[in-house]
């Protein structure tokens, strides 16, 4: 991906639209430090819509049908702790 600074890539823009039309993402920097991406339509609607969740990647990992560990998820009730701040520590 080659970059251009803001100023030049002012003045070539048509080039880094046609470039980018042909799959060659064109990077736009400013002030020296990378800025925009110029990237197909095309491309930017097949890219990835979401991220999965902690709980998804573990399935997948783990697998869904291993030895407990989708029970745990499902059937596992957390209560509320009764006892009041700090009653563990003694005075």
């Amino acid at each position: 991906m080659r970059s251009y600074p803001l100023h030049e890539a002012r003045s070539k823009l048509s080039t880094l639209i046609a470039r980018a039309l042909k799959g060659q993402p064109q990077r736009v920097t400013r002030h020296g430090k990378d800025a925009v991406v110029i990237v197909s339509e095309e491309a930017w609607n097949a890219r990835p819509k979401g991220a999965p969740s902690l709980v998804d990647l573990l399935l997948r990992t783990v697998g869904s049908d291993s030895e407990g560990f989708s029970d745990v998820l499902e059937r596992e009730k957390w209560t509320k702790d009764e006892r009041p701040l700090g009653s563990d520590f003694s005075e």
